[in-house]
């Protein structure tokens, strides 16, 4: 859609020389494209509109021009429009929208989660989110490090380990030795809460850590390997992928020096034993960075780990996909960065979600009362097998069990990612496989249906084709659509948002499926039919693309 906005950029610098914005209206009545005339001089913007609306004439690109209130409103010729974008899609096929290599070099740091404690849907969103962010920045032009952070210390290890040795050491099930942690990890918080006097034990335990104890590294390591297990196996079912790995252990000792140099430049003070910096004058209040006891915290690590980064990878810019509960953290870390020195402080962006929640309230790790992965996807996974065996009774069971592992995926992460970040997903495991609401299996079957049609045709897809055919109304909208596909991928890896691929993929789909309903294809006239199909091609190509962006796949049958 670049070569209409560069047209009316063209047209309406003939009348005016102040910089312009062309927009994209919300609703087709408003045209399809849209130049507001609120900035222009101090001139009232409908007469401006009203002015620049007969200052200028129609071209081949364009056919009508309108003011409307303060806008000017443009409405492109339907036959060029179907010509350029369709071309386009033919022409660059798996390619299309693709951005131009970049210079800025981005990690993108998510996942995160804590060993010793067991891996549950609120970790699923972070995974989902990061990883379509990661794969939206790399299609846009960046070189992307997707970077994990595994927390394998501090307090929940401890008091992990801590119940292990009290309460279940030669317990050990067989499988599921990961999760099986997390139900000790909730056992200890229990028995703390109960018992106060054993936090001296576990402390204890977390200080022989930190010295690197052999007698209890031993054990730390090896309850360490049940948990990455289980994450290096859901990271295989999830089809996520993982440039670098940062351990929290390997950073104490950096972190610490680092708390050392901030006491020495006056930054940080000691106060009854701990390490503090004060940040009240920056309205951040006083960040602890080392306990009183010389344990470390999160922010001791993340001080050594932003140097790290920017030191052995030679990154430009470090996005941390993080919950919004550690929104304070990341404000401290920033500012504690900047003082004190670090060039690259502002070059780091704390991307924020909210949490995904039970219909009965927040999930918690130590109340034990979370939902876990293995369990959610399972359900997901059942509810799949139902609607594909209700579907395709006559299918193979290989053919079955793909289907279901690709709707189970679409299903997932569609639903992790479809909603801002910024809003809590309260997830619906039933709803989330509906292949007519607004999921992942939803675009999933737009796709499918669109390679069904083109396997029943044997004709050459882009040979001779009349575009002044496809004039139907919703084949214009679907065309709209297509054409929009580069700047919703720019956008959401410029806004690090990528909602706003998923709400597009649902509205192609939607798009397509009035389409489908309303324009015959196979069964039309030879000419129209060869349009339409071309139509039709192009949307099979734009969805597997943003479907893959989003990692998710796109079936050819379901």
């Amino acid at each position: 859609m670049q070569i209409f906005i560069d047209e009316i950029t063209r047209l309406v610098k003939r009348v005016i020389k102040e910089p312009i914005q062309v927009e994209i209206p919300p609703v087709p009545e408003f045209g399809d494209f849209a130049l507001p005339c609120f900035k222009f001089t101090k001139t009232n913007p409908v007469h401006k509109a009203q002015e620049i609306a007969k200052a200028i004439k129609p071209s081949k690109l364009i056919d009508v021009i309108e003011a409307k209130g303060p806008y000017v409103n443009f409405y492109v010729n339907k036959e060029a429009l179907a010509r350029i974008v369709l071309t386009q899609i033919w022409e660059q096929d798996l390619q299309y929208g693709k951005g131009a290599i970049r210079s800025e070099k981005v990690m993108v740091e998510f996942s995160q989660p804590n060993t010793h404690k067991a891996f549950h849907i609120g970790h699923l969103r972070n995974v989902c989110l990061g990883d379509a962010l990661v794969r939206i920045m790399r299609y846009s032009g960046y070189p992307v490090i997707a970077a994990n952070y595994i927390n394998d210390t501090g307090a929940h290890v401890s008091k992990c380990i801590w119940a292990y040795l009290k309460f279940f050491k030669g317990k050990e099930p067989l499988e599921g030795k990961g999760e099986w942690l997390g139900q000790i990890y909730a056992h200890a918080s229990k028995q703390l809460e109960e018992n106060p006097e054993y936090k001296q034990e576990v402390d204890y335990i977390h200080q022989q850590i930190e010295k690197s104890n052999p007698e209890f590294i031993e054990i730390w390591e090896t309850t360490k390997e049940w948990s990455m297990d289980d994450f290096f196996d859901i990271y295989k079912k999830l089809q996520v992928h993982f440039d670098a790995w940062f351990f929290d252990n390997e950073l104490i000792e950096p972190g610490k020096v680092i708390v050392q140099e901030l006491v020495d430049k006056s930054i940080a003070i000691i106060d009854q034993g701990a390490t503090i910096v004060d940040l009240n004058r920056y309205k951040l209040d006083v960040a602890l960075i080392l306990k009183a006891d010389g344990t470390s915290l999160y922010v001791t690590k993340d001080l050594a780990l932003a140097k790290q980064k920017f030191e052995q990878f030679k990154i430009d810019k470090s996005i941390y996909v993080v919950a919004a509960e550690q929104s304070m953290h990341f404000k401290q870390l920033f500012k504690i960065l900047e003082i004190y020195g670090f060039s690259q402080a502002k070059k780091c962006y704390h991307l924020s979600y909210e949490l995904v929640m039970l219909k009965e309230g927040k999930m918690s790790s130590r109340a034990g009362n979370i939902v876990l992965y293995s369990e959610f996807a399972s359900k997901v996974e059942s509810f799949a097998r139902s609607e594909v065996d209700q579907r395709h009774s006559q299918w193979s069971a290989q053919d079955k069990d793909v289907a279901v592992h690709q709707v189970t995926l679409g299903a997932i992460k569609f639903g992790m990612i479809y909603q801002d970040a910024n809003k809590v997903i309260t997830f619906d495991p039933q709803k989330s496989i509906d292949f007519t609401g607004e999921t992942g299996p939803y675009c999933q079957y737009a796709h499918a249906r669109t390679c069904s049609v083109l396997k029943k045709s044997p004709e050459q897809v882009m040979s001779s084709v009349d575009f002044s055919l496809l004039s139907h109304e919703c084949e214009i909208e679907l065309i709209k659509l297509l054409g929009r596909f580069p700047l919703v991928v720019a956008t959401s890896s410029q806004t690090y948002t990528p909602s706003i691929l998923c709400r597009y993929v649902l509205d192609v789909s939607q798009a397509f499926n009035d389409f489908y309903e309303t324009c015959p294809i196979i069964k039309a006239e030879d000419k129209i039919r060869h349009a339409r199909l071309n139509l039709l091609n192009a949307t099979r190509v734009v969805l597997r693309i943003a479907l893959a962006l989003l990692g998710i796949p796109a079936p050819e049958q379901m």
